[in-house]
Formats: C-alpha cells, sequence, structure tokens
C-alpha cells in the first residue's frame, strides 16, 4: 500500500506544478510552486544532520525543540508534489524520538524551554501524521499546562481554564506575574492542538477567558466595542497596540489588533462557535475592516510600531488560518488571500526565506519567521489553488496534503 502511494505522489506530482501554475487565475505565477520550493529548499538546508532545526541567532532556539515541530508544522501544509518528503520524514523521526522521551518524564517540561509552543505544534504536526498515540504525549502536557482550580485559580475568575506562557503548570498566585496569566495566542494555540488531537470537550474551559479579550458588548456598543481582540486582560504592557482609554463604567480598555483578533476567531472556532454567532460576525467584520495584505492592522498606540511590526509574520498565518475556516464571503476571502499571497512573495529573500524586521517576538530569526511565512502562504495559494480546481484533480491533489502522504515522496 504504501509504496503504491509513493508511485502515485510521484505520478501526480506533473499535475500539480499544472495545478500551482495555473489554475487558481487570479494568483500570479510568481506566487506559486516555485516559491514553495524555494522555502522548502531553505529549510531542507537548515535542517541539522539529526533532524531537528536550530537557530544560530537565539540560545533558546538551540535544543530544537521549539523550531523543529513548527518547522514541520509549516512544511505539512505544501501540496506533496512540491517534494519535501525525505527531509520532512527525517524532521518526523527526531520529533518522534523526542515524544517517546517526553513520554517517559513525570515532570515533561522541565528540559523544554517553551512548553506548550512545543507541546502545542508537536501535537498537531503527529495528528496531521496520524500518530495519535505520540499526539496524546503532548495534549497531557497541554493539559497540565492549563489554570485550574486544582492548581488554586478561583472557579469564577475567567482566567481559570485557560493558558499562558508558563514554563511549569501555572499555580495561582496573587498578584499574578505575567508569565503565568493566561493570553489569547496561547489559548488559541494550545486549544487549536487539542481539538487536533482529538479531544474537543476539553478546549470549552477557556471559552470565559477567549470572550473576556474581545472588545465586544451585547447590548449597544460604545466606540470601543469594536468586535476585535486583545491580547490578556487588565495587561496594558503586553496587549501590544496600548491603552484604548476608558468606557462609560471607568474600565481601562484596550485596542483591538490583527494577530489577537485571529487568535479570539481561531480560539472560538476551535470552542465549536459557529460564524452566525453574534462575537465570530463581530470579529469577522473587524478583520474585513483593517485587513489589507501584510498590515498588522489595528489602531496602534504612539510608539507601538515596533511591537506592531515584530508579529507581520505570525499575523499572516493566523489571518490564512481564519480565512481558511469561512464557508461564506468567499470573494472577500479570496481578495484577502491574494494580497497576502502577493506580500510575501515580494518580502522573500533570494534564499527562500524570510525575515522579521524587528527584534521583538523573535521573527528576526529566519527559520521562525519563515515556517509562520510558509504556513500563511500554503493556506493563501496552495489551498486557494485546490478550491479553485476541477474536480478531478481536487481529487487527486488533496490526498497529496500532510506528512502521512509525503513521507515516502522523495525530494
Amino acid at each position: 500500500m504504501a509504496q503504491t502511494r509513493r508511485e502515485f505522489l510521484r505520478c501526480a506530482a506533473g499535475l500539480g506544478g499544472l495545478l500551482l501554475a495555473g489554475a487558481a487565475g487570479p494568483v500570479e505565477p510568481r506566487h506559486t510552486a516555485a516559491t514553495g520550493r524555494s522555502a522548502l529548499a531553505f529549510f531542507a538546508s537548515q535542517q541539522s544532520p539529526d533532524g531537528a532545526w536550530r537557530s544560530d541567532r537565539y540560545a533558546a532556539f538551540r535544543d530544537g525543540d521549539a523550531l523543529t515541530p513548527l518547522v514541520l508544522w509549516a512544511a505539512q501544509s505544501v501540496p506533496a508534489a512540491l517534494g519535501f518528503g525525505a527531509v520532512l520524514g527525517h524532521g518526523l523521526r527526531w520529533l518522534e524520538r523526542l515524544t517517546d522521551v517526553q513520554s517517559r518524564r513525570t515532570e515533561p517540561w522541565t528540559e523544554l524551554r517553551y512548553p506548550l509552543f512545543t507541546a502545542s505544534y508537536a501535537a498537531q504536526v503527529l495528528a496531521v501524521a496520524g500518530d495519535q498515540g505520540r499526539a496524546g504525549v503532548w495534549a497531557d502536557l497541554i493539559e497540565r499546562l492549563r489554570t485550574t482550580t486544582a492548581l488554586g485559580w478561583p472557579a469564577d475568575d475567567p482566567a481559570c481554564g485557560a493558558w499562558s506562557d508558563a514554563p511549569v503548570p501555572p499555580r495561582y498566585t496573587q498578584p499574578v506575574p505575567d508569565m503565568l496569566a493566561p493570553n489569547i495566542s496561547a489559548t488559541a494555540l494550545a486549544a487549536q492542538a487539542l481539538l487536533a488531537a482529538g479531544r474537543p470537550a476539553s478546549v470549552q474551559t477557556a471559552r470565559p477567558f477567549i470572550e473576556q479579550c474581545q472588545n465586544f458588548s451585547s447590548s449597544p456598543p460604545n466606540d470601543l466595542d469594536d468586535g476585535g481582540f486583545f491580547f490578556a486582560i487588565d495587561d496594558p504592557i503586553r496587549n501590544k497596540a496600548g491603552v484604548a482609554g476608558r468606557d462609560g463604567a471607568g474600565r481601562q480598555r484596550f485596542h483591538s489588533y490583527g494577530s489577537a483578533t485571529c487568535d479570539g476567531l481561531l480560539a472560538l472556532h476551535a470552542c465549536g462557535v459557529p460564524h452566525d454567532q453574534p462575537r465570530v460576525h463581530a470579529g469577522l467584520e473587524w478583520l474585513r475592516r483593517h485587513t489589507e495584505g501584510l498590515t498588522h492592522g489595528g489602531a496602534w498606540s504612539a510608539g507601538r510600531g515596533p511591537a506592531r511590526e515584530s508579529l507581520v509574520y505570525y499575523h499572516a498565518q493566523a489571518l490564512a488560518a481564519v480565512l481558511g475556516t469561512l464557508k461564506q464571503d468567499v470573494d472577500w476571502a479570496d481578495r484577502c488571500r491574494r494580497a497576502l499571497a502577493a506580500d510575501l512573495s515580494a518580502r522573500k529573500s533570494a534564499a527562500g526565506s524570510w525575515q522579521g524586521r524587528a527584534p521583538d517576538s523573535c521573527e528576526d530569526e529566519p527559520l521562525l519567521a519563515s515556517a509562520f511565512a510558509l504556513r500563511a502562504l500554503a493556506h493563501s495559494v496552495y489551498r486557494f489553488a485546490l478550491s479553485s480546481a476541477p474536480a478531478p484533480r481536487k481529487a487527486i491533489l488533496g490526498a497529496g496534503f500532510g506528512v502521512s502522504a509525503v513521507s515516502g515522496a522523495g525530494v
């Protein structure tokens, strides 16, 4: 069966090139297979002999546990016809070995620099690969990093049931340190990973926190209730777009911004909230008003320019993922995808990589920025091309997505 599938995918490669080069129509040729191939070539050139990806720029990224799942997650998004199978398979074997080591640890977070980051991307990668057992190892770790009453969090606190960037299970203290306070990015990432690992019920506890991070009112809204999302509750520093003002009740409010709004919508989607629900509708309306290519939308406070620029590629992949959830507003979504693909293509280096222009959030690390950029490109171009193709081509190319399909395809 495996050999037949490999042969099938090799035969499909010719059709894949034809599809990506022409079927999408409005997407220009420079945004097609060549862009994806050059990005994959960059990742292949940066892979360590043992299969991992490591940073030469940041010490925290040198062990491979943070970047390797991220690169694999990005590479899984592109069609098998682009040829990355051997490299991808080598990386997957490294992740499997790491997973097996982690499964034997009673406190598996202790050897990881960013345990939630690693666990969430690893769970998604392994779930797509069809390895639910190993995906479950990482899902168990994600569950243990959640804020819960067992860790002292008050049951009526909206932060209870969500996720933070805590490197250990977040035991409640007062005042709550920034590292332990939940945020919309960590919560969205964990929720998507648990959903991928087959645990949708585990996501539901985070919904109160997710809703608290939205500038939304079911009663007649004021000017601050624009439908967008912000990063964290009562945090003027980490809410990167800054303070928007105070509402009629005297509460400090924060500017909505693009990456937080996309994370909020993805988190609600992971909770199973439908698109016609008022909160989702309001968030999508915010995106319609503020989205333009790679521009990180929102009304950013003075002096927040570097923070805005530092999340360009993270925002791009989150926006592309939101667009991928839409079953309505197809024309608007397609326009957004084209603009995003055009901007990503314009920023790609001759080496096939992307690099952020601001050091905040570490997007000046090409492996990190390029993983986010490739994921955004894959959702914007390749899925657009697939959805625009005639049915027979869809059937052929649809089989080419994911690690299980490309593991033997060869480079």
